[in-house]
């Protein structure tokens, strides 16, 4: 582990080396439809790791004791390519069903990481993003 200070700074502005794109999606399962929402999840996240490289994190996260299940995605892409890929890939086969186990329409907002600039170690540094 370095203690080296890191300027950790990032740009507003799209620049081609650093276009990450993290996008959070919450969904809510209908009554009673939940475990069939995790195995339709089950089935899925490997096809698209699989398929999509410029996916770069894909992540289920569940609201505990929630009734219906809530479910929580956390998904990082490479590029705005990467996600429009996303968007047109394997998940076309999937969204039938899934909005079939859904109650209402997925709550997702699209996020940029924020232009902090701090100096941390390269360890700290890591941590500042997803």
């Amino acid at each position: 582990m370095s203690n080296t200070p890191h300027n950790y700074r990032h740009s507003n502005r799209e620049e081609p080396s650093m276009p990450e794109i993290v996008v959070i999606a919450r969904l809510q399962a209908k009554h009673g439809r939940g475990p069939e929402l995790l195995q339709l999840f089950s089935e899925l996240a490997p096809q698209v790791l699989d398929s999509e490289p410029g996916t770069l994190r894909y992540a289920f996260y569940v609201e505990p004791d929630s009734d219906p299940l809530r479910v929580t995605v956390v998904e990082k892409y490479a590029s705005r390519a990467a996600h429009e890929a996303h968007g047109t890939g394997v998940l076309t086969a999937y969204l039938p069903q899934l909005l079939d186990l859904l109650d209402g329409a997925p709550d997702i907002v699209e996020l940029r990481q924020a232009p902090l600039a701090v100096s941390v170690g390269e360890a700290e540094a890591a941590r500042l993003s997803i």
